[in-house]
């Protein structure tokens, strides 16, 4: 009985995140035309979604939703495994998905930030706001 309610659940959740992911896409899609339909990388580890709130449509990972804090090398946790799903998500992360903002993490955000088009003094490996942007954004 409890296999079959957590079956249930997880149905629910994941029809959950598809309508979820239509909508937004779809509202993204609508208020910015030059919004594009974003490619998970094949080899990705991280579930990533597109995740609505009033304020925000863009990619996740689930472990934070932080869009305007800086986040930068020596930093652990959650912020910093959002920071290395997503950017294996583009096929850029670092080897280790372990919430350590140490130097393979500085060099995924540093790819990611010059597939963004940042210029070369911007690519500094520091996740504040431009960066976070071009990370939930794709």
């Amino acid at each position: 009985m409890n296999h079959r309610k957590g079956l249930v659940l997880l149905a629910a959740v994941a029809c959950s995140l598809a309508v979820s992911t239509t909508s937004a896409s779809a509202a993204a899609t609508s208020a910015d035309p030059k919004v594009t339909a974003s490619v998970v990388h094949p080899a990705s580890r991280c579930l990533v979604w597109t995740k609505e709130t009033t304020n925000y449509i863009g990619l996740t990972a689930g472990y934070s939703w932080a869009w305007n804090v800086t986040v930068q090398p020596g930093a652990t946790g959650d912020r910093v495994k959002e920071i290395q799903c997503l950017t294996d998500y583009y096929g850029e992360g670092p080897s280790a998905l372990d919430g350590i903002y140490g130097p393979a993490t500085t060099a995924a955000v540093k790819r990611v930030q010059a597939r963004c088009g940042f210029s070369s003094a911007e690519q500094d490996g520091i996740v504040g706001p431009m960066t976070w942007r071009c990370l939930r954004i794709p």
